[in-house]
This record gives C-alpha cells, sequence and structure tokens, in this order.
C-alpha cells in the first residue's frame, strides 16, 4: 500500500508542478506533500511568486531558489531544517517568509538584505538571538518570534518603524531596549510569559498602541504616572504578575489585572472615558486588530484547503489507475 500511495503522491507532486508550468502560474503549492527534497522541475518555473513549501520533510533548500526574481511569499514552516538556510538572503524580492517549527537557533547577518520583507515568522525554532542586521529590513510590518530562548533584543530594533505587529510571547527576556520608542506605528505589542520585571515606559510614546500584553512576566510594581499616560491603549493586561494590589483599576479600565471579585465587579460599572487624540488610529484602522486577543496565535496559511487537494486527485486517478496493476 505504500508504495500505491507513493506512486500516486509523486505523480501528483509532479502534475502540480507542470501544470504551474504550462499556465505560467503565479503560485506553486507544494505544502503536505511529505517531501524530504524539491523536486528538480521546480527550478523551471520562474514565473512564480508565492511558493509554499510549509509542512513537510525538508532539510535544506537548493541554490536555484535565488534565481526566482519575482518571488514574494515562501513558507516552510514545519519542515527539518536545522539552519537557517542561506539561499533565502539572496532572494530580496521577498516579502513574507515563514521559518515557524523548524530547529533554527541563529539567522545569519545577511537576513538584512532583505530590504522588502513585511512579514517574517520564526516562531518555535529554538532562536536564541536576533541579529542586529534585522534592522536593515525597514519595511518590516509583523514580526513574530514565539517559543524561542531570545534573552535580549537588538539596540537598533527601534529602528523598524513600520513594524505594526511584534509579538514576542514565550522566551527570555529580562528588559527591552530604549529605542522600541522608535516604533510608532506599533499597534500590537505580545510580550507574554517573559522575565520582563518593569512596565516600559516608551509605551506611553507609541500612541498608535492598543493591544499589550505583559501577562505572565515578573512585573512587581507599576507607576502610576505611566498608567495614565496610556490611557488611550484600549488593553495592558498584566495578569499573573506579582503587581501590587495600589493599581486603581476603576481609574485605570484599560488595565486587565488579577483583583478579587468585588474588585473586578465595581471595574465593570466604572465609566470609560474615550480618548479621540488624532494620533490615535481610527475606526477602519483598528478593523484588523480589534480581535488581536483571538489572533495572536497567527503565523500564516498556505491557500490550501483538503477540498482542493481531494478534486486535484479525482482528476488523476482515472488518468493513473491503469498503472496500479504493475504492483506486486
Amino acid at each position: 500500500m505504500n508504495r500505491v500511495f507513493e506512486f500516486f503522491r509523486n505523480h501528483h507532486i509532479l502534475a502540480v508542478v507542470e501544470d504551474a508550468l504550462e499556465n505560467l502560474s503565479f503560485t506553486l503549492n507544494l505544502s503536505r506533500f511529505q517531501l524530504t527534497e524539491i523536486p528538480d522541475l521546480v527550478h523551471a518555473c520562474e514565473s512564480i511568486m508565492k511558493l509554499f513549501l510549509n509542512h513537510n520533510q525538508l532539510t535544506q533548500l537548493p541554490d536555484y531558489l535565488d534565481s526566482f526574481h519575482r518571488l514574494q511569499i515562501l513558507t516552510l514552516d514545519y519542515n527539518h531544517l536545522q539552519q537557517f538556510p542561506t539561499v533565502i538572503c539572496n532572494i530580496t524580492t521577498l516579502r513574507e517568509l515563514n521559518l515557524s517549527c523548524n530547529q533554527i537557533d541563529e539567522l545569519p547577518p545577511e537576513i538584512g538584505r532583505l530590504r522588502e520583507l513585511e512579514t517574517f515568522w520564526c516562531n518555535n525554532t529554538g532562536l536564541t538571538k536576533i541579529p542586529d542586521e534585522i534592522s536593515k529590513c525597514k519595511r518590516l510590518e509583523t514580526f513574530g518570534a514565539r517559543g524561542n530562548q531570545i534573552e535580549t533584543l537588538p539596540l537598533n530594533f527601534g529602528l523598524l518603524n513600520r513594524l505594526k505587529w511584534l509579538t514576542l510571547e514565550n522566551n527570555q527576556l529580562k528588559s527591552l531596549p530604549q529605542s522600541l520608542i522608535g516604533l510608532k506605528r506599533l499597534v500590537h505589542l505580545n510580550l507574554k510569559s517573559n522575565q520582563i520585571t518593569e512596565m516600559p515606559e516608551f509605551l506611553s510614546s507609541l500612541k498608535k498602541l492598543q493591544f499589550v500584553f505583559l501577562n505572565f512576566n515578573r512585573i512587581s510594581e507599576v507607576n502610576e504616572e505611566i498608567l495614565d499616560k496610556t490611557q488611550f491603549i484600549k488593553m495592558i493586561n498584566l495578569n499573573d504578575n506579582p503587581v501590587k494590589d495600589s493599581i486603581d483599576i476603576t481609574k485605570h479600565s484599560h488595565i486587565v489585572v488579577d483583583r478579587p471579585a468585588a474588585q473586578m465587579s465595581a471595574s465593570n460599572n466604572s465609566d470609560i472615558d474615550a480618548n479621540d487624540d488624532d494620533e490615535n488610529i481610527n475606526d477602519s484602522d483598528l478593523s484588523d486588530w480589534e480581535n488581536s486577543i483571538e489572533t495572536s496565535d497567527i503565523d500564516t496559511t498556505d491557500e490550501s484547503s483538503e477540498e482542493n487537494d481531494i478534486e486535484d486527485i479525482s482528476i488523476l486517478i482515472p488518468e493513473l489507475s491503469r498503472y496500479i496493476t504493475n504492483f506486486n
């Protein structure tokens, strides 16, 4: 049965690649095929702009990938990569890159060549450090490195002034560089489950910020003046921190913090002042961020579906079924 399965899988893969070649497709989806290597025929797909290779068993990438001069989206999450494939740094047209759920503990300095990169996911890879050169990726709007071993951020991280979504949940961060005051477009900041001991003062300067997750850290004191200056933020989650009970949550309704039921009830009945600061994002800008709590685990998708896979296989079976009798 395994040989039959491999037969259909291999022919399905070739059919997908050949179809992309014949139609000069912009998208090539080879996700979830249990690939251990990329078929040589892919080399001829020079027109593709999106290449989905996630959920396979790849351990390396072919050198010819840097000849794809139109490639903008590359997904490699859930593979068996043991290090960052340096060939990626030569694909300077990339806008979206996902390397999550591999074994990549280091990003090379050459990452700075990806000047067009807008979205970068490297969650759960064992990453220990982010290189200074990441600051050269000036177009980055979304950066996710959850579930790693990062202890510090580059001092120049704040130069990524287009960032809107930053999630560094479940790392080893103890403090943050003051340069983050430069992230003037940041809307969503997830620092949950780190070792941060103080509420960052720069939060009050990021006027577009709407959602901040600082829960499960080691914050024991919070400056009331900082809280007053962050009223424009919709929610700052301080749950599961050793914060003193001195925070008046009836005054600071945007703070989420563990409280006895009676205090929580009083907080829910308090009035919330609207902040109409012109620098805050407007309603249309909020549409992508209002569900940030629920979507904080987002990586990316491969635009594939089981229905499409089933449909493709159903087309192939009549043509290939005559070969089945060749197996013992």
